[in-house]
């Protein structure tokens, strides 16, 4: 599946394609996604919001917070930018694209943010809202969508179970600047996890992953 958009302003879509990487390569780009992203992260929020507050009457607030936050995530906006071939079409210098960067979840997040904001600038709010209705479809059918993350999950059982709450803390960070590897670390009390990803957040979120497992090993246990 290809974009599902034809842009008027070619400089636009060359604009949300492009990796800080490739600029620092080539002096005659002056533009990357980075501004772009900034201001499709709101943009996908607003519509998300209105999606949902008008498909589900009958949610409370604290459900549609849970739907939205799991809607505009990074794995669901990786999950989008592969739908539609994204990290392929990005433009990244030889060392990004060779060390994973066509792939790389948070250059996936970014890219599809700075997309966003690139129809709605090339259009209007309503094109874009059925432009992110189109591509977040499967998403919005998803069941699980309700779900609570790992981490709202483990920040529950932290202060039911021990009355405090999780510490996370990074370890270490990896990698090129603009495509770092985290590694976190999560504490409560005794119990501690690791977890590895390519933004702090997808980290922390692996590391909540893996902690509840362990909690769930040992309350089976006992």
């Amino acid at each position: 599946m290809k974009i599902p958009y034809e842009f008027r302003s070619k400089g636009l879509l060359k604009q949300a394609l492009t990796h800080p990487s490739f600029t620092k390569s080539d002096d005659s780009v002056e533009d990357h996604y980075e501004r772009l992203e900034f201001f499709g992260d709101s943009i996908l929020s607003m519509v998300i919001n209105e999606l949902l507050y008008k498909n589900h009457v009958k949610a409370s607030d604290s459900k549609l917070s849970i739907m939205h936050s799991n809607l505009v995530n990074s794995i669901s906006l990786a999950k989008v930018a592969s739908s539609i071939g994204l990290g392929e079409q990005l433009i990244m210098d030889d060392g990004e694209a060779s060390s994973g960067g066509r792939e790389n979840t948070k250059n996936l997040e970014n890219a599809m943010e700075a997309l966003i904001a690139a129809v709605y600038l090339d259009s209007d709010y309503e094109t874009v809202a059925n432009f992110v209705k189109l591509l977040w479809e499967p998403l919005l059918n998803d069941k699980s969508i309700i779900e609570k993350d790992k981490k709202s999950l483990l920040q529950e059982w932290a202060q039911h179970e021990k009355g405090v709450l999780p510490i996370y803390g990074v370890i270490k960070m990896e990698g090129l600047a603009h495509s770092p590897i985290f590694t976190v670390s999560v504490i409560i009390d005794e119990l501690e996890a690791i977890g590895v990803g390519k933004s702090k957040k997808e980290a922390e979120q692996f590391a909540a992953t893996e902690l509840l497992r362990e909690i769930n090993k040992l309350e089976e246990k006992n």
